[in-house]
């Protein structure tokens, strides 16, 4: 084969261009510490390091945001709950002790006070915000579980059914014909006429809500009887004037008190209610406090709105039986609930008994200071010296007594019967507890295995992209010497020509 001098310069070029080039990919390697700087250089580099990039940009999301979100979530919602918890101890303690009736007269009124605030204190929880968010509302997060304030509930009113289970229906024992320390002298006038009181016991359903729109229709019970039929009741409303009546009912009537929420049952009807599947109670409400539960996240309901041009806007809300979880995304594939649903932990019913605890010490407080004021009147001269006044204050104070007894009977049969039933919430708020603890703990581990697989992908991607400097500075520098070594050969070569012989 025939070697000219022109093959000669072309190979030795095109060599010292090779190590050129050679030198040139060190060089980029060692300043920008990547094996390549374009996915053409080496596709398989490229493509592995485009995967490891997007798992560990996931797992920085996870450990960094998803994680550190959701352990804070948690944490929050387990101070609150474990604040619901101990309110809920305190009534408890409270159960405990009004069932012998420990309590002193002098303390009467600040425990009526302490149980209203315990109350109080249980439905704020529900308005427990994280970063702008209310814990306890599900899916709306916006909303607070509670009418937080007057602007609230402002221009709202509700259709509102509530299913209620005919267990639910109690035995109160109510005192009748109870003296109004109002009338003590129209009774000693003789305009109004003096009735010894008298114990009974009536069958009472509390409502979620008291003070109810009352317009006839606005109220109506259903349920089925045991012979399959579809029974529907209107009760008798209550006004303030029939208080003497509240719990004078037929066999076959019902009476709604506004003032209390209580549906009273006659026997005949409660017979036939306590044998149904279910109880739906349908009303009206518009009349809420700062502090009430929202309907909404209770109840099948629909709500009213009036908007500012005088229209009214109707939204109807239907209860989520399945629950409304909220789920990060943890881990690949991995999913956390990280809240609490606000009728899992509050409800109307702790409320409810919380009130009636505090109406039982209120309905002792108040015939002690009817018996104290008939007392002072037995030495007030406009009376003292009027023989038949003096009887009938000591008719009065018989009865008085009578009453205080029956009342106090039945405060300490209220807190006693009580005890498990604030046993039983205790224990309901107990297990969500300990369910958020335990997801809780949970995320603790799902964040050290989640920094640990972050670390490991690092090094992946870091094996897959980076170069190791001390290698590369040695391939470098031989790559240099083969360089220079090609510069000098290649000048010897490209010297000469055939003019060089002629």
């Amino acid at each position: 084969m025939r070697v000219t001098n022109q093959m000669v310069t072309s190979s030795s070029l095109r060599n010292m261009q090779k190590a050129m080039q050679r030198v040139s990919g060190l060089n980029q390697q060692a300043t920008t510490g990547k094996k390549i700087s374009a996915p053409s250089e080496d596709p398989v580099i490229a493509i592995r390091a485009l995967k490891l990039r997007t798992t560990c940009d996931q797992l920085t999301q996870y450990k960094n945001k998803n994680i550190q979100d959701a352990i804070s979530w948690l944490g929050t919602t387990q101070t609150s709950i474990q604040n619901i918890y101990d309110r809920l101890d305190d009534v408890y303690k409270y159960c405990v002790e009004g069932a012998t009736d420990t309590f002193q007269n002098k303390d009467r009124s600040t425990i009526v006070n302490e149980l209203l605030s315990l109350k109080d204190h249980i439905y704020s929880e529900g308005g427990t915000t994280y970063a702008d968010r209310y814990l306890f509302s599900g899916y709306k997060t916006e909303t607070n579980l509670l009418f937080q304030d007057e602007a609230a509930k402002q221009g709202l009113s509700y259709h509102i059914k509530q299913n209620i289970d005919p267990k639910s229906v109690e035995v109160k024992r109510v005192v009748l014909n109870e003296i109004d320390p109002t009338q003590l002298d129209d009774i000693l006038n003789g305009t109004t006429a003096y009735a010894a009181p008298e114990s009974a016991s009536v069958y009472r359903l509390r409502l979620a809500y008291d003070d109810l729109d009352t317009a006839d229709g606005n109220i109506s019970i259903s349920y089925t009887d045991a012979t399959g039929n579809e029974v529907t009741i209107t009760p008798v409303i209550k006004q303030v004037a029939d208080t003497d009546t509240y719990y004078t009912v037929g066999p076959d009537e019902v009476n709604y008190i506004p003032e209390t929420g209580e549906i009273i049952f006659g026997e005949n009807i409660y017979n036939s209610v306590k044998e149904s599947q279910g109880i739906s109670v349908e009303y009206d409400k518009s009349n809420f406090q700062v502090g009430d539960l929202r309907p909404e996240m209770y109840f099948d309901c629909t709500q009213y709105k009036e908007m500012p041009d005088g229209t009214t806007k109707e939204t109807e809300f239907t209860l989520d039986e399945g629950g409304q979880p909220i789920n990060y995304e943890v881990n690949f594939k991995q999913y956390v609930t990280v809240n609490a649903e606000g009728r899992e932990v509050i409800t109307h019913d702790m409320g409810n008994r919380i009130v009636d605890l505090a109406h039982s010490v209120q309905d002792v407080l108040d015939i002690e200071k009817t018996i104290s004021k008939l007392n002072s009147m037995l030495q007030d001269p406009q009376y003292m010296n009027n023989p038949a006044a003096v009887d009938q204050i000591n008719k009065m104070l018989e009865g008085a007594d009578i009453e205080l007894a029956q009342k106090r009977e039945n405060m300490q049969k209220l807190f006693g019967n009580n005890i498990s039933h604030f046993q039983n919430f205790k224990e309901d708020v107990g297990a969500v507890q300990a369910r958020v603890g335990t997801t809780y703990s949970k995320m603790e581990l799902i964040k050290v295995r989640v920094t640990e697989q972050l670390a490991e992908f690092d090094d992946l991607k870091s094996s897959n992209e980076d170069v190791e400097t001390e290698e590369v500075a040695i391939e470098m520098y031989q790559a240099e010497l083969v360089y220079e070594t090609s510069l000098a050969t290649t000048a010897s070569v490209i010297q000469k020509t055939l003019l060089d012989y002629l």
